[in-house]
């Protein structure tokens, strides 16, 4: 059944108003008609069946006691029917577009079923043609995700299809890593190379670089050798995957990397994909924040403990490494080993003291400067300088004074380097004393500003 028109709607308000308004004041519709109308056309305009000029309307108006305004539709009311009727398009498009993102949700949770269901709602005739590459691919994903390998490999060669007439490298790449990962699935590793090779032939010539799907690609290229047993050609392939992967050392440099591909898209106002990888870059950041808030409570309470009762530190040390939250998260891990190695120090068990010290050290290391990684360098210098290392202990002493010279960590940097100076007093270097004495002071000086 076809919607009612816009006029018909309006001129359906305007009767209901005139009749509620002539049945107020007791007035017939011969009444309100004579001398200017007849009554079949009073009758017409309170069965919304013609719409009144606006000088009828003025003139019934006035009979009544009215302004003409008072029997027209209110204005919002009047601009929403408008509105619902112009906008009715762009709400589907919107709906559609949604319909779309909770499929590719469900997908991503393991919940590929209700992703079959969802997109088996959508009419693939009322899509836009950018819908519908999305719609085919989401559904070949979901596919293979439930196990339903033949669809899967059609559906995806739709989509392929669709993403070569469209130029959408984004969802070729992807659509052809699906494709292998499906025929893997089927045991045809041969083709499943073919398709990654493909893939690969392409990524040699998109911008941006995306070094974690690469390294994906690989990996699976590397496995599929494997089932073939050509070992060597899939040692190859690990190890390629390996190097583009130790090429990201750590959360920041992972960051930066979304960062600069989501700038490389919006330049080339892909501005869908751009957002999606600020997107990865704003969770990524707020994990980052999240993490050193966590690591930085441990490192306080740690310092807290350390100060008290010994047995009470050795059992919130325990307790601490048991953790999952702890084990999960490796900046808070070095901070906790940073505190064991500071209770085997006091305890004179230098071994164990420099066993956790270095592990504290190569666990903060992948963060860059943090306060934690700044502890971990002075921690392994003050127990390099009990096994009486001192150039060794030197080093680390430095780096991480250095460390909190960059983050502007004033006050830690202070109390850090009045101690250094004073083991350097104690071996006779007062000249080198002398200089961390100085930066005592000057950092003094800036936490009192």
């Amino acid at each position: 059944m076809s919607p009612e028109p816009l006029p018909s709607k309006i001129g359906k308000s305007v009767g209901e108003k005139l009749r509620a308004a002539r049945i107020a004041q007791h007035y017939t519709q011969s009444q309100l008609a004579a001398p200017d109308f007849s009554v079949s056309y009073i009758s017409a305009i309170e069965r919304g069946q013609i719409h009144p000029s606006l000088r009828a309307l003025e003139i019934l108006a006035g009979r009544l006691g009215l302004s003409s305004t008072q029997l027209l539709p209110n204005r919002a009311q009047a601009e929403d029917r408008l509105n619902s009727a112009l906008n009715a398009p762009e709400r589907e498009d919107d709906e559609m577009e949604i319909t779309l993102l909770e499929a590719d949700i469900f997908i991503r949770q393991g919940l590929a079923a209700q992703a079959i269901t969802q997109l088996s709602k959508l009419s693939t005739k009322r899509l836009k043609r950018q819908q519908q590459l999305q719609h085919r691919y989401l559904l070949g994903w979901a596919y293979l995700k439930a196990a339903r390998f033949q669809e899967g490999e059609y559906t995806l060669s739709e989509a392929l299809q669709l993403a070569k007439d469209l130029n959408a490298s984004y969802l070729h790449l992807r659509i052809l890593n699906l494709q292998a990962l499906t025929y893997a699935a089927m045991r045809n590793y041969t083709q499943a190379i073919l398709s990654h090779q493909r893939c690969l032939n392409l990524l040699e010539n998109v911008e941006p670089r995306d070094p974690f799907f690469t390294a994906e690609v690989y990996m699976h290229m590397g496995q599929h050798y494997t089932h073939l047993e050509n070992f060597e050609q899939a040692q190859q392939m690990f190890n390629t995957a390996l190097s583009i992967v130790e090429e990201l050392a750590g959360p920041q440099a992972i960051e930066a990397v979304y960062w600069n591909i989501s700038q490389n898209y919006a330049d080339a106002k892909e501005y869908d994909l751009a957002s999606m990888y600020a997107y990865k870059c704003l969770q990524l950041h707020t994990q980052l924040d999240l993490t050193h808030i966590r690591s930085q409570l441990h490192h306080y309470l740690g310092h807290a403990m350390m100060k008290g009762d010994r047995e009470e530190a050795r059992a919130y040390l325990n307790t601490a490494l048991q953790q999952e939250s702890v084990e999960r998260d490796h900046l808070a891990l070095a901070s906790v080993s940073i505190h064991n190695a500071e209770w085997y120090l006091t305890c004179e068990a230098l071994d164990e003291a420099e066993k956790n010290a270095l592990q504290a050290n190569e666990l903060a290391a992948q963060f860059g400067d943090t306060l934690i990684g700044a502890e971990a360098h002075i921690t392994l210098g003050r127990i390099q300088y009990a096994h009486k290392r001192y150039e060794e202990g030197d080093k680390n002493f430095v780096t991480g004074l250095h460390m909190l010279e960059r983050l502007g960590q004033h006050e830690e940097l202070a109390d850090e380097s009045v101690q250094y100076a004073q083991l350097l007093e104690e071996l006779g270097k007062e000249h080198e004393a002398f200089t961390y004495f100085r930066l005592a002071f000057q950092s003094k000086q800036k936490q009192r500003r």
